[in-house]
């Protein structure tokens, strides 16, 4: 997929602004969209993938002061500094200039892939394993098979799950959870913003990877997608990973990748 800088940029930016209500209806999150960089954070998972900052626009005379910008906004709040650094970013030499001053560049790449059109998918006969959105009753369900799929600890469920139940309301947000025979073994979700679809926390249990609820649950997600008005469907995974491979097989193209920088 040829996409330009701008474009990335646009895909970048949209991926935020879509999460704006979910982040104010949430305690713990915060997302700051500015012009010159995109700064979020979660008190309850001070993680990289929650807690980051990204698409820094700076010039060779401006950009040291956006990083210690950066860098002093999370250390007040007592958390990593991270900077996802994609093409769209400003200086070009922005991953250099991070690590000449300290910052430790991930070992893997996040690949953002886009389906785009979307295509017309029916689900086969429902079989073993079936796909419905989930109610509140079911957050801590999901948030134990996220942990389980994911190889984080259990203990992290019920933090969770509070975190889930404000946004399983919010228009054009869906969270889905697969189950095969009664039992819970995969869940995604998906967020309809404008045109855009993004799909997220798309994962199964190991002892069903490699069964058929990874690409129920997505075909799911399209169907829903499709009857939002949504045209172009993007996510992000590790780069290489068995389910880049399995989603550019069924159509989804790269777009881009970016490469995240801590400091410790």
């Amino acid at each position: 997929m040829d996409t330009t800088r701008q474009q990335i940029a646009a895909l970048e930016r949209i991926n935020y602004e879509a999460t704006r209500a979910i982040t104010q209806a949430t305690p713990g999150l915060e997302l700051h969209l500015r012009e010159d960089v995109i700064l979020t954070s979660s008190d309850i998972f001070p993680f990289p993938d929650t807690t980051h900052a990204c698409l820094l626009q700076a010039t060779p005379q401006t950009v040291d002061h956006l990083i210690d910008e950066v860098t002093a906004y999370f250390r007040t709040k007592g958390m990593l500094p991270a900077i996802f650094v994609s093409p769209a970013c400003t200086p070009a030499d922005l991953g250099e200039r991070l690590l000449q001053r300290g910052f430790m560049r991930q070992e893997t790449e996040e690949a953002w892939l886009a389906l785009d059109p979307l295509p017309q998918l029916d689900l086969p006969p429902a079989g073993t394993i079936t796909v419905a959105r989930i109610g509140p009753t079911e957050a801590l369900t999901f948030a134990g098979i996220f942990m389980t799929a994911f190889g984080l600890p259990l203990d992290f469920a019920p933090a969770m799950a509070q975190l889930l139940i404000p946004s399983l309301h919010l228009p054009g947000v869906y969270h889905y959870l697969a189950r095969c025979e009664a039992q819970p073994v995969g869940i995604c979700s998906l967020i309809c913003y404008q045109n855009v679809g993004l799909l997220g926390s798309a994962g199964v249990i190991p002892a069903y990877r490699g069964s058929k609820a990874i690409f129920r649950l997505i075909v799911k997600a399209v169907q829903q997608a499709r009857q939002q008005g949504v045209d172009t469907l993007l996510l992000q995974t590790t780069a290489g990973a068995p389910l880049e491979r399995l989603l550019r097989i069924n159509g989804f193209k790269r777009a881009f990748t970016r490469i995240g920088y801590s400091l410790s």
